[in-house]
């Protein structure tokens, strides 16, 4: 007998929204090859939106996630480290993508503790002052996945999902 819980609602929605902004990004790319003038600093100031984006999308789904096993726990930080750790680092995946789209939305004004000790966990510099080249948002991805493929942090997080159905908290 399947487990309600099992069934994913929210994967489709994901889905279109990371097929939606792969679009995106490549339209970003194909400028890039069409114009001399369009270079790296351009197509970094063009597509850390759409990346932040992504976080964000990634963010809800890991929350909306743990709200649906969970019953809306009062602590999801817990939950988040609930994945296994980086290979390299302290933390998990699901914790560096948190911390990227907390980034993302708050990069105009005073970060979370909690946002900066995950950046800070991670080697991201959360005081750059916005400057392009040292965006946490393209660090972050460089470790999630080094060819900054959405799809596959789609899977990450998908598949953090299926994994929380074995956690008892």
């Amino acid at each position: 007998m399947m487990n309600l819980l099992e069934i994913d609602d929210r994967a489709g929605s994901l889905n279109l929204i990371i097929i939606g902004l792969e679009n995106s990004i490549q339209t970003i790319v194909k400028k890039n090859k069409e114009n001399d003038w369009y270079d790296g600093i351009w197509m970094r100031e063009d597509s850390e939106p759409i990346y932040g984006l992504a976080f964000i999308a990634f963010q809800n789904y890991i929350n909306g996630s743990i709200n649906d096993l969970f019953d809306k726990p009062d602590n999801k930080a817990q939950y988040y480290k609930a994945d296994k750790k980086h290979k390299d680092f302290e933390r998990t995946q699901i914790e560096l993508i948190i911390g990227l789209a907390n980034y993302y939305k708050h990069k105009d004004s005073k970060f979370h503790n909690g946002t900066v000790e995950i950046l800070k966990s991670f080697n991201l510099d959360h005081n750059s002052e916005n400057v392009i080249d040292n965006s946490p948002i393209f660090e972050g991805l460089e470790i999630l996945n080094n060819e900054w493929n959405l799809f596959e942090i789609k899977k990450i997080v998908t598949d953090y999902r299926k994994n929380l159905l074995n956690i008892k908290m």
